[in-house]
């Protein structure tokens, strides 16, 4: 079966002894969505191209475990500390109870928001997880719902916009344009005339951490393959001539890419190489 050549999980495995890196973690994403009411979810993705290319034709499980009243916190519904351990340990027992029954499936998102945390799962064999799956809920006391969804009507969930071209994915009419957060790096004052002129640009600003460095817009944008490629065209080299860089929060490859130190990606507006730095190899 495809999936049970995919660890259940993206995170890195060390010798517990010799503290050696057996396997490193794969990369993830933590992004931010906005419901209709205006409220955020927040999303963390394991961003493994070739496991998702994978899920595209699966189906994807939505399990929805509802927490304890006194899980809540009451100013804004996401989940206490204890809350979210008693969720964790959820996940790491079907984790494990999935390993250890060699089924088919891999994790792919989380989901915080709305009262809970809700886990994406993809499987070649559903009946084999619902009985892992719920055994494991039974054994911690949560109530468990599954939905069974597709990885195209997840992804402007649960992806990040630029992993839902890359993969081919066909998004619903009306989700091709949704509100994105974009996040940048540089100087106080750098990020000050980065915000001055995304807002030109029809970017709404959302706050500014001076301590971490930090600028967040958002503008509602498409999010259906080279639609947002446009947009980051136009942004990336826009942070790059006032010294500061995108986060690459909705990319695959991510933040490296567009640090200040490396060339800006020519797929994103940066110079094509010339013909010397092609012939030797730089650029």
């Amino acid at each position: 079966m495809t999936l049970l050549q995919f660890p259940v999980t993206g995170e890195q495995v060390s010798n517990e002894e010799t503290e050696e890196v057996i396997r490193e973690a794969e990369p993830h994403r933590a992004l931010v969505r906005y419901r209709p009411d205006g409220g955020e979810l927040f999303i963390h993705t394991r961003v493994n191209m070739a496991l998702l290319r994978a899920a595209a034709s699966l189906p994807i499980l939505r399990l929805k475990i509802t927490p304890r009243a006194n899980e809540l916190m009451p100013r804004d519904g996401l989940l206490t500390p204890k809350g979210s351990q008693r969720n964790y340990a959820f996940l790491e027992r079907l984790c494990e109870d999935l390993a250890a029954a060699n089924c088919p499936a891999c994790y792919i998102a989380e989901q915080h928001g709305e009262g809970r945390r809700d886990f994406y799962f993809t499987t070649e064999d559903i009946t084999g997880f619902e009985r892992i799956a719920g055994k494991a809920a039974e054994a911690l006391a949560f109530p468990l719902t599954l939905e069974r969804h597709s990885l195209a009507a997840l992804a402007p969930l649960i992806l990040p916009a630029e992993a839902i071209g890359d993969l081919g994915l066909e998004v619903a009419a009306d989700a091709r344009i949704r509100p994105t957060r974009f996040e940048f790096w540089g100087a106080e004052p750098s990020l000050a005339k980065l915000r001055a002129a995304l807002e030109k640009r029809g970017f709404r600003f959302l706050g500014m951490e001076i301590f971490s460095h930090e600028l967040r817009m958002a503008k509602d944008v498409p999010i259906d393959g080279e639609g947002f490629r446009a947009v980051l065209r136009e942004i990336a080299p826009l942070a790059r001539s006032l010294q500061c860089s995108y986060c690459g929060t909705e990319t695959v490859e991510g933040l490296d890419q567009f640090l200040l130190t490396r060339p800006l990606p020519e797929c994103y507006g940066g110079a094509r190489p010339g013909l010397f730095s092609r012939l030797f190899g730089r650029g």
